[in-house]
């Protein structure tokens, strides 16, 4: 196992390496319609300050050696300063922004995973049954259902209507426990339906299927009980399909958390991207599309890692 975890940790570092690279190439892009020097020197900049600061930031040197000038900056946890306040650093404004949106993405996959893992068994054991259709049918409208549409009505039901818990704001873990708890509960809800949705319909297909084959049958033949033969033979190999689900969703998940927190109010990774888009914040934009990529990256490395605990074949070929 150890072999393979290691194979599987080498093969992420092309990925980590192309995240950056495409990083640096989409700032490089954004400097066609205006330097970042000129950023930097701000409204009336002057032609001299626009050139002292293109020749300290090394704007007018090769592409090839600034890139390896910022990667070599990038690898000793250098992110740069933000364009629009230099002295606020990248990585203090990651550091403040990264906590909401773990919170959010965090918890809705815990609840979208599990009650979707927990209907999706319901539905396969009696397929066709009434609560198989009536699952899928509100799956089916889930998946159709955009995101900020889910968001806003929730907000508009429980919070707004109801009073139950706070339309907008975030409150961090530090400062209350229940306010922390209020504040993302709305926002992850809205994020996890999705989540729900397909990882459900996923394992309840891969879940009828396993119940159905041959093993299951003899099994079952044999007396086995029947909790013992949903929970040891036909939901380890169901999950294997789901988990490349799980895998995905949690990728997308992070990209959709931006809508969720601007429907929501919330100041996390997703509305700092979009401000630094719109503000032309390179270095911002640098620093988040870089933390992103490094977390997509790890979730696709637990999937890998994941699939030699429940599919002994796979780490065994390695």
């Amino acid at each position: 196992m150890a072999k393979y975890i290691g194979s599987r940790l080498l093969a992420t570092i092309p990925l980590v390496f192309a995240v950056l690279v495409v990083t640096f190439l989409i700032s490089v892009a954004m400097e066609a319609n205006g330097s970042i020097a000129t950023q930097i020197c701000g409204e009336g900049a002057t032609p001299e300050c626009v050139g002292a600061v293109e020749d300290e930031l090394g704007l007018n040197d090769p592409i090839v050696a600034r890139f390896f000038s910022w990667f070599g900056a990038v690898l000793s946890g250098d992110l740069g300063s933000s364009l629009l306040d230099q002295n606020t650093s990248v990585g203090e404004l990651i550091g403040e922004r990264i906590w909401p949106t773990i919170s959010i993405v965090g918890f809705s996959l815990l609840i979208g995973v599990t009650l979707g893992m927990l209907f999706g068994v319901l539905a396969a054991l009696r397929p066709g049954g009434l609560l198989d259709r009536v699952i899928s049918v509100g799956a089916a409208g889930v998946i159709a259902a955009p995101g900020f549409l889910i968001g806003m009505l929730l907000s508009w039901a429980i919070a707004v209507e109801l009073g139950w818990l706070d339309p907008v704001g975030y409150v961090s873990l530090g400062e209350s426990v229940t306010g922390w708890l209020k504040s993302i509960t709305l926002p992850s809800i809205a994020l996890s339906l999705p989540t729900l949705a397909i990882v459900q319909r996923q394992l309840r297909s891969s879940m009828a299927n396993a119940l159905q084959s041959r093993y299951v049958l003899a099994a079952r033949a044999r007396g086995v009980s029947r909790p013992k033969l949903i929970g040891r033979h036909a939901l380890p190999n169901a999950l294997v399909p789901t988990v490349t689900v799980i895998g995905f969703r949690a990728a997308a998940a992070i990209g959709l958390t931006t809508a969720v927190e601007i429907v929501f109010g919330i100041r996390g990774m997703g509305e700092m991207l979009v401000s630094a888009i719109v503000n032309r914040n390179v270095t911002v934009l640098q620093g988040g599309m870089i933390i992103v990529g490094l977390v997509v990256a790890s979730v696709n490395l637990l999937v890998d890692i994941s699939y030699g605990f429940l599919n002994p074949k796979v780490r065994l070929d390695k």
